[in-house]
Protein backbone atom coordinates (compact mmCIF):
# COMPACT_ATOMS: atom_id res chain seq x y z
CA UNK A 1 0.00 0.00 0.00
CA UNK A 2 1.02 3.60 -0.53
CA UNK A 3 0.51 4.36 3.16
CA UNK A 4 0.30 2.32 6.33
CA UNK A 5 -2.86 3.85 7.78
CA UNK A 6 -5.67 1.73 9.19
CA UNK A 7 -9.37 2.51 9.60
CA UNK A 8 -12.11 0.75 11.48
CA UNK A 9 -15.35 -0.42 9.93
CA UNK A 10 -17.19 2.38 11.75
CA UNK A 11 -14.83 4.94 10.22
CA UNK A 12 -15.36 3.56 6.72
CA UNK A 13 -19.14 3.61 7.25
CA UNK A 14 -18.95 7.24 8.40
CA UNK A 15 -16.83 8.18 5.39
CA UNK A 16 -19.30 6.51 3.03
CA UNK A 17 -22.25 8.21 4.77
CA UNK A 18 -20.70 11.58 4.03
CA UNK A 19 -19.68 10.49 0.54
CA UNK A 20 -23.38 10.22 -0.32
CA UNK A 21 -25.17 12.42 2.22
CA UNK A 22 -22.63 15.25 2.01
CA UNK A 23 -24.57 16.65 -0.96
CA UNK A 24 -27.59 14.38 -1.53
CA UNK A 25 -29.10 15.33 1.83
CA UNK A 26 -29.41 18.95 0.71
CA UNK A 27 -30.27 18.66 -3.00
CA UNK A 28 -32.12 15.34 -3.27
CA UNK A 29 -35.63 16.33 -2.02
CA UNK A 30 -36.10 19.00 -4.69
CA UNK A 31 -34.50 16.92 -7.46
CA UNK A 32 -36.73 13.87 -6.93
CA UNK A 33 -39.82 16.01 -6.26
CA UNK A 34 -39.50 17.26 -9.84
CA UNK A 35 -40.21 13.71 -10.97
CA UNK A 36 -42.34 12.12 -8.26
CA UNK A 37 -44.11 15.09 -6.66
CA UNK A 38 -45.59 14.24 -3.27
CA UNK A 39 -44.38 10.62 -3.67
CA UNK A 40 -40.75 11.74 -3.60
CA UNK A 41 -40.27 10.14 -0.18
CA UNK A 42 -40.46 6.69 -1.79
CA UNK A 43 -37.44 7.22 -4.01
CA UNK A 44 -34.74 6.56 -1.36
CA UNK A 45 -36.29 3.12 -0.80
CA UNK A 46 -36.25 2.23 -4.49
CA UNK A 47 -32.83 3.82 -4.99
CA UNK A 48 -31.30 1.63 -2.28
CA UNK A 49 -30.91 -1.11 -4.90
CA UNK A 50 -28.09 0.85 -6.58
CA UNK A 51 -25.98 1.05 -3.45
CA UNK A 52 -26.63 -2.59 -2.55
CA UNK A 53 -25.57 -3.65 -6.04
CA UNK A 54 -22.29 -1.73 -5.64
CA UNK A 55 -21.75 -3.43 -2.27
CA UNK A 56 -22.38 -6.82 -3.90
CA UNK A 57 -20.02 -6.24 -6.84
CA UNK A 58 -17.18 -4.77 -4.79
CA UNK A 59 -17.70 -7.37 -2.09
CA UNK A 60 -17.39 -10.13 -4.68
CA UNK A 61 -14.06 -8.75 -5.90
CA UNK A 62 -12.85 -8.10 -2.35
CA UNK A 63 -13.57 -11.67 -1.29
CA UNK A 64 -11.70 -13.05 -4.32
CA UNK A 65 -8.77 -10.65 -4.08
CA UNK A 66 -8.51 -9.62 -0.40
CA UNK A 67 -6.09 -6.90 0.60
CA UNK A 68 -6.30 -5.09 -2.75
CA UNK A 69 -8.30 -2.08 -3.92
CA UNK A 70 -10.21 -1.38 -7.12
CA UNK A 71 -7.17 -0.23 -9.09
CA UNK A 72 -5.37 -3.45 -8.13
CA UNK A 73 -8.37 -5.48 -9.27
CA UNK A 74 -8.28 -3.89 -12.72
CA UNK A 75 -4.72 -5.14 -13.29
CA UNK A 76 -5.42 -8.55 -11.78
CA UNK A 77 -8.46 -9.12 -13.99
CA UNK A 78 -7.51 -7.25 -17.19
CA UNK A 79 -3.74 -7.52 -17.11
CA UNK A 80 -1.28 -4.70 -16.55
CA UNK A 81 -1.89 -2.88 -19.85
CA UNK A 82 -5.67 -3.14 -19.70
CA UNK A 83 -5.68 -2.17 -16.04
CA UNK A 84 -3.56 0.93 -16.62
CA UNK A 85 -5.84 2.11 -19.42
CA UNK A 86 -8.93 1.72 -17.25
CA UNK A 87 -7.20 3.39 -14.29
CA UNK A 88 -6.45 6.43 -16.46
CA UNK A 89 -10.14 6.99 -17.14
CA UNK A 90 -10.95 6.58 -13.46
CA UNK A 91 -8.34 9.19 -12.53
CA UNK A 92 -9.98 11.65 -14.94
CA UNK A 93 -13.37 10.76 -13.49
CA UNK A 94 -12.16 11.31 -9.92
CA UNK A 95 -10.83 14.77 -10.79
CA UNK A 96 -14.05 15.76 -12.55
CA UNK A 97 -16.26 14.65 -9.67
CA UNK A 98 -14.22 16.66 -7.15
CA UNK A 99 -14.64 19.82 -9.24
CA UNK A 100 -18.41 19.24 -9.31
CA UNK A 101 -18.49 18.81 -5.52
CA UNK A 102 -16.53 22.01 -4.97
CA UNK A 103 -18.94 23.79 -7.31
CA UNK A 104 -21.88 22.59 -5.24
CA UNK A 105 -20.26 23.91 -2.09
CA UNK A 106 -19.46 27.27 -3.67
CA UNK A 107 -22.97 27.85 -5.01
CA UNK A 108 -24.66 26.80 -1.76
CA UNK A 109 -22.64 29.15 0.42
CA UNK A 110 -22.75 31.99 -2.10
CA UNK A 111 -26.53 31.88 -2.60
CA UNK A 112 -27.56 31.17 0.97
CA UNK A 113 -25.06 33.12 3.05
CA UNK A 114 -22.42 35.21 1.24
CA UNK A 115 -23.78 36.37 -2.14
CA UNK A 116 -21.14 39.06 -2.77
CA UNK A 117 -18.07 37.00 -1.89
CA UNK A 118 -16.16 35.66 -4.93
CA UNK A 119 -16.49 31.90 -5.41
CA UNK A 120 -12.72 31.57 -5.59
CA UNK A 121 -12.52 32.36 -1.87
CA UNK A 122 -14.74 29.39 -0.99
CA UNK A 123 -12.90 27.13 -3.43
CA UNK A 124 -9.44 27.92 -2.03
CA UNK A 125 -10.61 27.65 1.59
CA UNK A 126 -12.25 24.27 1.09
CA UNK A 127 -9.43 22.76 -0.96
CA UNK A 128 -6.78 24.04 1.46
CA UNK A 129 -8.50 22.29 4.37
CA UNK A 130 -9.24 19.08 2.49
CA UNK A 131 -5.69 19.03 1.12
CA UNK A 132 -4.36 19.18 4.66
CA UNK A 133 -6.63 16.29 5.67
CA UNK A 134 -5.50 14.25 2.67
CA UNK A 135 -1.87 14.82 3.65
CA UNK A 136 -2.76 13.51 7.09
CA UNK A 137 -3.82 10.22 5.56
CA UNK A 138 -6.81 7.93 5.61
CA UNK A 139 -6.75 7.62 9.41
CA UNK A 140 -7.20 11.36 9.86
CA UNK A 141 -10.09 11.50 7.38
CA UNK A 142 -11.74 8.49 9.03
CA UNK A 143 -11.53 9.96 12.53
CA UNK A 144 -12.81 13.34 11.37
CA UNK A 145 -15.72 11.58 9.64
CA UNK A 146 -16.73 9.83 12.87
CA UNK A 147 -16.58 13.08 14.85
CA UNK A 148 -18.43 15.15 12.26
CA UNK A 149 -21.13 12.56 11.58
CA UNK A 150 -22.21 12.66 15.22
CA UNK A 151 -22.49 16.46 15.02
CA UNK A 152 -24.43 16.33 11.76
CA UNK A 153 -26.84 13.69 13.03
CA UNK A 154 -27.48 15.71 16.18
CA UNK A 155 -28.23 18.88 14.19
CA UNK A 156 -30.37 17.04 11.62
CA UNK A 157 -32.38 15.34 14.37
CA UNK A 158 -32.94 18.63 16.16
CA UNK A 159 -34.07 20.42 13.00
CA UNK A 160 -36.40 17.54 12.10
CA UNK A 161 -38.18 17.68 15.45
CA UNK A 162 -38.24 21.48 15.68
CA UNK A 163 -39.87 21.64 12.25
CA UNK A 164 -42.71 19.37 13.36
CA UNK A 165 -45.13 22.32 13.45
CA UNK A 166 -44.66 22.75 9.70
CA UNK A 167 -45.55 19.18 8.84
CA UNK A 168 -48.81 18.28 7.17
CA UNK A 169 -49.30 14.57 6.54
CA UNK A 170 -51.85 15.55 3.93
CA UNK A 171 -48.94 16.62 1.70
CA UNK A 172 -48.11 12.92 1.30
CA UNK A 173 -51.54 12.00 -0.04
CA UNK A 174 -52.93 10.72 -2.27
CA UNK A 175 -50.22 8.08 -2.43
CA UNK A 176 -49.21 7.08 -5.96
CA UNK A 177 -51.75 9.46 -7.44
CA UNK A 178 -50.03 9.21 -10.85
CA UNK A 179 -48.96 5.59 -10.46
CA UNK A 180 -45.54 4.11 -9.88
CA UNK A 181 -43.93 5.50 -13.07
CA UNK A 182 -43.04 8.96 -11.61
CA UNK A 183 -41.47 7.28 -8.58
CA UNK A 184 -39.35 5.04 -10.79
CA UNK A 185 -38.32 8.06 -12.88
CA UNK A 186 -37.38 9.91 -9.70
CA UNK A 187 -35.34 6.93 -8.56
CA UNK A 188 -32.55 7.52 -11.07
CA UNK A 189 -30.92 10.56 -9.36
CA UNK A 190 -30.76 8.97 -5.89
CA UNK A 191 -29.57 5.68 -7.42
CA UNK A 192 -26.58 7.58 -8.77
CA UNK A 193 -25.87 9.21 -5.43
CA UNK A 194 -26.25 5.87 -3.62
CA UNK A 195 -23.59 4.25 -5.79
CA UNK A 196 -20.97 6.75 -4.61
CA UNK A 197 -20.18 4.26 -1.85
CA UNK A 198 -18.10 2.66 -4.61
CA UNK A 199 -15.24 4.81 -3.27
CA UNK A 200 -15.03 2.38 -0.38
CA UNK A 201 -13.53 -0.14 -2.82
CA UNK A 202 -10.43 2.06 -2.98
CA UNK A 203 -10.15 1.94 0.82
CA UNK A 204 -10.71 -1.77 1.55
CA UNK A 205 -6.99 -2.52 2.09
CA UNK A 206 -6.98 -0.16 5.07
CA UNK A 207 -9.53 -2.29 6.93
CA UNK A 208 -8.41 -4.95 9.37
CA UNK A 209 -10.47 -7.46 7.38
CA UNK A 210 -10.47 -6.22 3.78
CA UNK A 211 -12.46 -9.20 2.55
CA UNK A 212 -15.44 -7.91 4.58
CA UNK A 213 -15.46 -4.59 2.74
CA UNK A 214 -18.63 -5.42 0.82
CA UNK A 215 -20.53 -6.03 4.07
CA UNK A 216 -19.32 -2.66 5.42
CA UNK A 217 -20.68 -0.91 2.32
CA UNK A 218 -23.95 -2.83 2.74
CA UNK A 219 -24.32 -1.42 6.26
CA UNK A 220 -23.45 2.05 5.04
CA UNK A 221 -26.12 1.88 2.34
CA UNK A 222 -28.82 0.92 4.86
CA UNK A 223 -27.96 3.97 6.97
CA UNK A 224 -27.87 6.21 3.90
CA UNK A 225 -31.34 5.04 2.89
CA UNK A 226 -32.70 5.73 6.37
CA UNK A 227 -31.35 9.30 6.51
CA UNK A 228 -32.50 10.15 2.98
CA UNK A 229 -35.95 8.74 3.77
CA UNK A 230 -36.27 10.97 6.83
CA UNK A 231 -34.93 13.91 4.82
CA UNK A 232 -37.40 13.61 1.95
CA UNK A 233 -40.31 12.82 4.26
CA UNK A 234 -39.77 15.91 6.43
CA UNK A 235 -39.29 18.28 3.48
CA UNK A 236 -42.27 16.86 1.58
CA UNK A 237 -44.55 17.06 4.62
CA UNK A 238 -43.50 20.68 5.10
CA UNK A 239 -43.72 21.95 1.52
CA UNK A 240 -45.66 19.36 -0.46
CA UNK A 241 -45.34 19.73 -4.22
CA UNK A 242 -43.66 23.12 -3.73
CA UNK A 243 -40.52 21.15 -2.87
CA UNK A 244 -39.69 20.82 -6.57
CA UNK A 245 -39.41 24.62 -6.85
CA UNK A 246 -36.94 24.96 -3.98
CA UNK A 247 -33.26 25.10 -4.85
CA UNK A 248 -32.12 24.36 -1.29
CA UNK A 249 -35.06 22.64 0.47
CA UNK A 250 -33.30 21.80 3.75
CA UNK A 251 -32.14 25.40 4.04
CA UNK A 252 -35.71 26.59 3.36
CA UNK A 253 -37.03 24.23 6.04
CA UNK A 254 -34.59 25.54 8.66
CA UNK A 255 -35.52 29.12 7.74
CA UNK A 256 -39.21 28.44 8.35
CA UNK A 257 -38.74 26.99 11.84
CA UNK A 258 -40.23 29.10 14.63
CA UNK A 259 -40.48 27.12 17.84
CA UNK A 260 -41.92 28.96 20.85
CA UNK A 261 -40.86 32.24 19.29
CA UNK A 262 -37.28 31.51 20.37
CA UNK A 263 -35.82 28.83 18.09
CA UNK A 264 -35.93 30.48 14.69
CA UNK A 265 -33.66 31.49 11.81
CA UNK A 266 -31.62 28.30 12.18
CA UNK A 267 -29.99 28.50 8.77
CA UNK A 268 -26.55 28.64 10.39
CA UNK A 269 -27.04 25.06 11.61
CA UNK A 270 -27.60 23.98 8.03
CA UNK A 271 -24.34 25.70 7.09
CA UNK A 272 -22.53 23.68 9.79
CA UNK A 273 -23.97 20.44 8.43
CA UNK A 274 -23.24 21.48 4.87
CA UNK A 275 -19.64 22.40 5.52
CA UNK A 276 -18.94 19.27 7.58
CA UNK A 277 -20.55 17.06 4.96
CA UNK A 278 -18.85 18.61 1.95
CA UNK A 279 -15.50 18.79 3.75
CA UNK A 280 -15.45 15.04 4.46
CA UNK A 281 -16.91 14.17 1.06
CA UNK A 282 -14.37 16.24 -0.86
CA UNK A 283 -11.56 14.95 1.37
CA UNK A 284 -12.50 11.35 0.61
CA UNK A 285 -12.82 11.98 -3.12
CA UNK A 286 -9.58 13.99 -3.19
CA UNK A 287 -7.76 11.29 -1.24
CA UNK A 288 -8.95 8.61 -3.64
CA UNK A 289 -7.97 10.85 -6.56
CA UNK A 290 -4.35 11.30 -5.52
CA UNK A 291 -4.11 7.70 -4.26
CA UNK A 292 -5.39 6.38 -7.58
CA UNK A 293 -3.11 8.71 -9.54
CA UNK A 294 -0.11 7.52 -7.54
CA UNK A 295 -1.06 3.90 -8.21
CA UNK A 296 -1.52 4.61 -11.91
CA UNK A 297 1.94 6.23 -12.07
CA UNK A 298 3.51 3.49 -9.89
CA UNK A 299 4.72 6.01 -7.31
CA UNK A 300 5.88 5.03 -3.85
CA UNK A 301 3.72 7.63 -2.08
CA UNK A 302 0.67 9.71 -2.92
CA UNK A 303 1.66 12.73 -0.79
CA UNK A 304 3.85 14.47 -3.43
CA UNK A 305 0.72 14.70 -5.58
CA UNK A 306 -1.46 16.44 -2.98
CA UNK A 307 -0.28 20.03 -3.58
CA UNK A 308 -0.22 19.93 -7.41
CA UNK A 309 -3.49 17.99 -7.40
CA UNK A 310 -5.14 20.56 -5.15
CA UNK A 311 -3.93 23.44 -7.32
CA UNK A 312 -5.20 21.68 -10.44
CA UNK A 313 -8.61 21.17 -8.83
CA UNK A 314 -8.77 24.87 -7.93
CA UNK A 315 -8.10 25.78 -11.57
CA UNK A 316 -10.64 23.31 -12.99
CA UNK A 317 -13.46 24.25 -10.61
CA UNK A 318 -16.16 26.40 -12.24
CA UNK A 319 -14.72 25.64 -15.67
CA UNK A 320 -17.58 23.44 -16.92
CA UNK A 321 -20.30 24.52 -14.45
CA UNK A 322 -20.32 28.33 -14.75
CA UNK A 323 -23.67 28.86 -13.00
CA UNK A 324 -26.12 27.12 -10.68
CA UNK A 325 -28.73 26.48 -13.40
CA UNK A 326 -26.28 24.39 -15.43
CA UNK A 327 -25.12 22.54 -12.32
CA UNK A 328 -28.70 21.77 -11.20
CA UNK A 329 -29.64 20.53 -14.68
CA UNK A 330 -26.55 18.32 -14.76
CA UNK A 331 -27.30 16.84 -11.33
CA UNK A 332 -30.94 16.16 -12.21
CA UNK A 333 -30.56 14.76 -15.72
CA UNK A 334 -27.02 13.52 -16.40
CA UNK A 335 -25.10 12.97 -13.18
CA UNK A 336 -26.71 9.65 -12.24
CA UNK A 337 -25.86 8.05 -15.59
CA UNK A 338 -22.32 9.37 -15.26
CA UNK A 339 -21.96 7.77 -11.83
CA UNK A 340 -23.60 4.47 -12.77
CA UNK A 341 -21.14 3.93 -15.62
CA UNK A 342 -18.13 4.01 -13.31
CA UNK A 343 -19.67 2.58 -10.14
CA UNK A 344 -21.86 -0.23 -11.48
CA UNK A 345 -21.26 -0.98 -15.17
CA UNK A 346 -17.46 -1.21 -15.12
CA UNK A 347 -17.23 -3.11 -11.78
CA UNK A 348 -19.93 -5.45 -13.07
CA UNK A 349 -17.88 -6.14 -16.19
CA UNK A 350 -14.81 -6.82 -14.03
CA UNK A 351 -16.75 -9.33 -11.95
CA UNK A 352 -18.01 -11.11 -15.07
CA UNK A 353 -14.55 -11.19 -16.67
CA UNK A 354 -12.97 -12.52 -13.48
CA UNK A 355 -15.57 -15.29 -13.32
CA UNK A 356 -15.27 -16.20 -17.01
CA UNK A 357 -11.47 -16.27 -16.92
CA UNK A 358 -11.55 -18.18 -13.63
CA UNK A 359 -8.45 -16.31 -12.51
CA UNK A 360 -7.06 -17.90 -9.39
CA UNK A 361 -7.27 -15.90 -6.22
CA UNK A 362 -4.12 -13.96 -5.51
CA UNK A 363 -2.44 -13.98 -2.09
CA UNK A 364 -3.42 -11.36 0.45
CA UNK A 365 -1.26 -8.27 0.21
CA UNK A 366 1.06 -7.91 3.16
CA UNK A 367 1.41 -4.65 5.04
Amino acid sequence: MLEGGRISEAELVSMMLYTTLGTAFFFLPSVVAGYAGRDAWMTPLTAMSGGLLVALLTGCLASRFPGFNFFDWTEIVLGKAGGKILQFFYVLWFFHIVTILVNEFDYFVKIAFMPVTPSLVFTLLLLALTGAAVCGGVEMIGRLAVIYISVSITIATGLTFMAAGLYDVGNLTPVLERGIAPVLAGTLPPVGWATEIFLGAMLFPFLKRPEKGGLVLFRAELWITFFLLVDTLSVTMAFGEETARLTLPVYSLAREINLLGFFQHLESLVLIMWYAGVFVKVAVWEYVTVLGTAQWLNLGSYRPLVLPGTLLLAVLTNYDMPDLAILTHFLASVFHYYLLLFTVVVPGILVLVSLVRKRKDVPRRSG
